[in-house]
């Protein structure tokens, strides 16, 4: 089962098609696929499942953490979440007992959960940080074999 990317929302729209759309060059979801996991467009497109806690409008703490509650109760419990950036983290974080800090693999019962800054351009980390591209890459694709 393919590991499953979590945004925020999505500026296309609400067709799910579109969350992390790695389209147009500069992007989240570019930046997320070419630069920081190092992959061609059509092979992020096939190996990740890509979904927004919210798909249109304003950024709504409750309404993303109904969201966050409804995503980590669906599925094969054994499937990877990646959480991009502090809104969808704090969104998930009920879920948790401890805080979770990006880099960082935790597990939400037998559910691996991998957190990353979020990929747009005005996410610092990953400028500062100069593993941040080559730990980023190792956690989600490991998720992946």
């Amino acid at each position: 089962m393919n590991p499953l990317l979590v945004g925020e929302t999505n500026p296309y729209g609400a067709d799910p098609h579109f969350a992390l759309y790695p389209e147009p060059r500069g992007c989240a979801g570019w930046r997320l696929c070419v630069p920081i996991l190092g992959l061609a467009p059509d092979v992020y497109l096939a190996r990740f499942d890509r979904a927004n806690l919210l798909a249109t409008g304003s950024w709504s703490e409750p309404a993303a953490r109904r969201a966050a509650s409804a995503l980590a109760a669906t599925g094969d419990e054994r499937r990877m979440f990646v959480l991009l950036g502090a809104k969808v983290t704090a969104a998930f974080q009920p879920h948790f007992a401890t805080t979770l800090i990006p880099f960082q693999r935790y597990f939400l019962g037998r559910r691996p959960v991998v957190v990353l800054p979020h990929p747009s351009g005005r996410c610092r980390v990953w400028g500062q940080k100069p593993d941040a591209v080559a730990r980023a890459r190792a956690l989600v694709l490991e998720g992946c074999s």
